[in-house]
């Protein structure tokens, strides 16, 4: 029997409404309709590059970093134990699924990356901030790798 609550599918519905109308918004703001659609050709492989790394580094900090552990918990409930469970259901359910599953965390972040990025030289700066973060934690992971498999071959 599952837990999850008949109305969810509702709650759902909802959030994947609000993304559309997230993404319609921010497509007509930065094209003023269908109009000027001119950024969309000069975007390079290093802006998407760039773009790309900064979503990385953005679900990484939504779902999994410490420092955003607050935020993640603010849509559980607490348990007389000290651990935190998700809700019976509601929104703060579907916010809680949506931060601990990977993709969908992208699609929002990568929402969220695209708007900085193109939004002017501020959103660039913190697209780019974010982008030499994520490149730090690969290199970090990639380091961490090759660390255990020098390890596994003395």
């Amino acid at each position: 029997m599952s837990d999850i609550p008949k109305d969810q599918g509702l709650w759902n519905a909802v959030f994947a409404l609000l993304f559309l109308v997230l993404f319609a918004a921010s497509f007509w703001w930065l094209t003023d309709g269908f109009e000027t659609v001119y950024w969309f050709y000069t975007l390079s492989a290093f802006d998407i590059t760039l773009i790309a790394l900064a979503t990385f580094r953005l679900i990484r900090l939504l779902s999994y970093d410490k420092i955003f552990t607050f935020v993640r918990n603010a849509f559980l409930t607490r348990q007389p134990d000290g651990t935190y469970k998700k809700e019976g259901g509601g929104p703060r359910r579907t916010v809680a699924e949506l931060l601990e599953c990977l993709w969908c965390t992208g699609l929002w972040a990568a929402l969220a990356a695209v708007v900085l990025y193109l939004s002017g030289i501020l959103g660039q700066f913190l697209v780019l901030v974010l982008a030499i973060a994520a490149l730090g934690s690969l290199l970090q992971n990639l380091s961490h790798m090759l660390g255990r498999i020098g390890r596994h071959h003395e």
